[in-house]
């Protein structure tokens, strides 16, 4: 395992380390050649191995520098080069944007699909944090340390109109039909429908298997009807309004309309 070091940044030719009384003449000494950055250093040591020699050295040394060429245990020689680089870190700060949400409110004065912004986004800012640490002078990792909001964003605003909302009612189904109209005096007509009802204006007959009967429905061009008669011809898409009037009837005609069930 490399060791990690904190070196002086200062030119030296000659540094004893160890002893006190250690010189460069001690016969028990060693000169060692650091290469700190591409600089040299010169040091002379006591020291036997380079595990000790760089331990030594942290206790005088305020750069931080990694072994790139040796290992602890490597037994030190007289004249030895060792590669020092320096770890460096630093703090960098970014700007990065915010970006703002959209949101949906429900306006039921607008119509179904309409919609209308009332309030336009803006993005907000951030400050990001992170330390750099080099190697020398190569970058070799970047740690998070924190993001700060500067300025929050802007909610972007945007009512709609409801959803299955036709002509301020709430439906469940849409059904595209053909529509004829009847009268309850038609031939074969009785002027009661098929659940017991009186026919008449509001009463529209329809297929059971399409729309159940019961059910309420609204008939563009015509209003909010129940589902309360069946008719022999009034099978799958067809649907029969029912009118108080042979010439509303005619005036009806046969339509293709949309019937919504409503809820």
């Amino acid at each position: 395992m490399k060791k990690h070091l904190r070196v002086f940044a200062i030119v030296v030719s000659i540094l004893a380390i160890g002893c006190g009384t250690a010189s460069a003449y001690d016969k028990n000494t060693q000169s060692v050649l650091l290469d700190m950055d591409g600089v040299p250093r010169m040091v002379t040591t006591d020291k036997t191995t380079v595990g000790e020699l760089m331990g030594d050295l942290a206790e005088n040394v305020e750069t931080e520098y990694i072994v790139t060429n040796a290992e602890e245990s490597d037994v030190l020689e007289d004249n030895m080069e060792l590669t020092l680089t320096s770890v460096t870190e630093k703090t960098v700060s970014t700007t990065k944007t915010v970006p703002y949400e959209t949101v949906e409110r429900t306006n039921n004065n607008l119509k179904s699909g309409e919609s209308r912004v009332v309030q336009e986004g803006v993005n907000g800012t951030a400050t990001v944090i992170n330390k750099e640490i080099y190697h020398g002078t190569e970058l070799v990792e970047t740690v998070f340390v924190e993001e700060k909001v500067v300025t929050e964003p802007v909610d972007k605003i945007v009512e709609v109109g409801p959803e299955n909302v036709i002509n301020g009612y709430t439906y469940s189904k849409a059904i595209n039909v053909k529509a004829t109209a009847y009268t309850p005096y038609d031939a074969g007509c009785t002027g009661v429908t098929a659940t017991g009802m009186k026919a008449g204006r509001g009463v529209v007959a329809v297929d059971p298997k399409v729309i159940p009967l019961g059910s309420k429905v609204y008939v563009p061009g015509y209003g909010v009807a129940i589902a309360a008669d069946t008719g022999g011809a009034i099978k799958g898409g067809r649907l029969d309004v029912c009118v108080d009037s042979v010439s509303e009837a005619y005036s009806w005609g046969v339509r293709n309309v949309t019937v919504y069930v409503l809820e």
